[in-house]
């Protein structure tokens, strides 16, 4: 370490990534940007410390999508410490452990990524690792390969089928030469492999991947398909992109959608650091015509039709939650994560408009407040509330995300009652502003139901 608390007085160790202490998340202090900082003994002067230090020299040139890029060497007498690209999202490791086996279209998906980052290294004659740990599932849809300090002999294509074997079982195969892979936290992922066992690696699973992962994981390397042969059966298997739909505005939300350079709302519990909103001129939508008072509360799963549900890439039937809300899931399953949507209502109905005001200054104060989840995950974007003046008599929207979903949410007094709608997409960023239009559509379709229902 150089400087006060700095490693070459610039990088600043903020916590460890991995169960050995040799990964670390970092900062930058002179660019200003998080990184990730792997220390890596170095072998005694000789061949062995010759071969690393020419592989650390190809990985540096190396830049692919798929691969983690590796951006400052520190060097010392016994070690050197690796600056990469910090790639935020969760280890295919962690994926399936907490969310379960991968469906075997994504799997593939998966598979595939790894394996174009894996001929990118090899044809600069770079071996990487490939493992349930190093895969990395990013916040913005990549498949990243973390590897790039695992400098130990490999076989590419069997390493590969481990992978698979883990994303479609949720547990490490027994292939006889690693045990299970583990967690940051230094928890295995699973046992390996038991019971009755259909290919030399203990695969016990069924499904269109089967095949391909008994000939990858084949103790006999004469048994293994060739790159060619592994890349076109995962192109079989894995997603197409489909054609990205339009979603035509009503001419009072193409109004509202001025104000939505900045916004956010809760989304799942998740909360994130705050970030200035960009300004924007006020609407110029007219007021929603509704009642001035609900004897009842409205069913939130009415609100929302098919067609509508439809438009917005969305399941047309509704799932009923607690506290009067509904949900809408993704129409289609096994679309990757930026191209899946989730649609929230929740309706809630108070005594009197007074009552409903209270509320809904509250949840205002809130939502410009929340720099963590309900389960104390920090989140990474909060825009602070934007007014929508002319959709209600009070109306706010705000944006946030935790760089795996991004949620526009917009919240309406109308009456007696506090509506909240949240519009959520897959990853980091919304760029196109995909998630202000869906949010701001669906609450239009609201608005509409309420009145006719008055």
């Amino acid at each position: 370490m150089n400087g006060p608390g700095l490693l070459a007085g610039r990088y600043r160790l903020l916590e460890r990534r991995d169960h050995t202490g040799a990964t670390w998340r970092s900062r930058d202090e002179l660019l200003a940007r998080e990184v990730t900082i792997a220390e890596v003994p170095l072998p005694p002067p000789g061949p062995g410390r010759d071969l690393l230090l020419g592989h650390i020299r190809a990985a540096a040139d190396l830049r692919h999508p798929g691969v983690a890029t590796l951006h400052d060497v520190i060097s010392a007498p016994d070690r050197l410490w690796l600056v990469t690209e910090a790639v935020e999202g969760r280890s295919l490791a962690q994926a399936v452990r907490a969310d379960g086996p991968l469906p075997a279209e994504r799997a593939a998906e998966v598979g595939l990524r790894v394996l174009e980052a894996l001929s990118a290294a090899r044809e600069r004659g770079i071996r990487l690792s490939a493992t349930p740990d190093t895969v990395l599932l990013s916040a913005d849809g990549r498949v990243v390969l973390t590897g790039v300090t695992a400098f130990v002999p490999s076989d590419d294509l069997r390493d590969l089928g481990a992978v698979l074997f883990t994303a479609v079982e949720g547990r490490a195969p027994d292939t006889g030469a690693r045990s299970a892979p583990l967690l940051a936290g230094g928890l295995p992922l699973a046992g390996p492999a038991t019971g009755p066992a259909t290919g030399p690696a203990g695969t016990t699973g069924s499904g269109p991947l089967t095949p391909l992962v008994e000939e990858l994981l084949a103790a006999d390397p004469a048994r293994r398909p060739g790159v060619a042969s592994v890349r076109l059966s995962l192109e079989e298997i894995a997603p197409r992109p489909a054609p990205v739909r339009r979603r035509p505005l009503t001419p009072g939300v193409v109004a509202l959608a001025a104000v939505l350079a900045g916004g956010a709302v809760l989304a799942g519990g998740v909360v994130f650091r705050p970030r200035p909103a960009v300004p924007s001129p006020p609407p110029a939508a007219a007021p929603a015509p509704s009642p001035t008072f609900f004897a009842t509360t409205p069913d939130a799963c009415s609100l929302i039709t098919a067609s509508g549900a439809e438009e917005l890439s969305l399941e047309t039937t509704p799932s009923r939650q607690k506290g009067n809300e509904c949900s809408w899931g993704a129409d289609d399953r096994s679309q990757v994560s930026t191209l899946r949507y989730r649609l929230l209502v929740q309706v809630l109905r108070y005594g009197s408009a007074a009552r409903a005001h209270r509320d809904y200054t509250r949840f205002l104060k809130e939502d410009g407040a929340r720099t963590e989840t309900t389960m104390g995950l920090p989140l990474t974007m909060v825009r602070p509330p934007v007014p929508l003046p002319g959709l209600a008599p009070e109306a706010y929207t705000t944006e946030v995300t935790n760089r795996l979903t991004y949620n526009t949410g917009v919240v309406v007094r109308t009456a007696n009652l506090v509506v909240t709608v949240q519009y959520q997409r897959g990853g980091g960023e919304d760029t196109r502003g995909t998630t202000r239009r869906g949010a701001l559509q669906a609450t239009g379709w609201v608005l509409a139901a309420l009145g006719r229902a008055g």
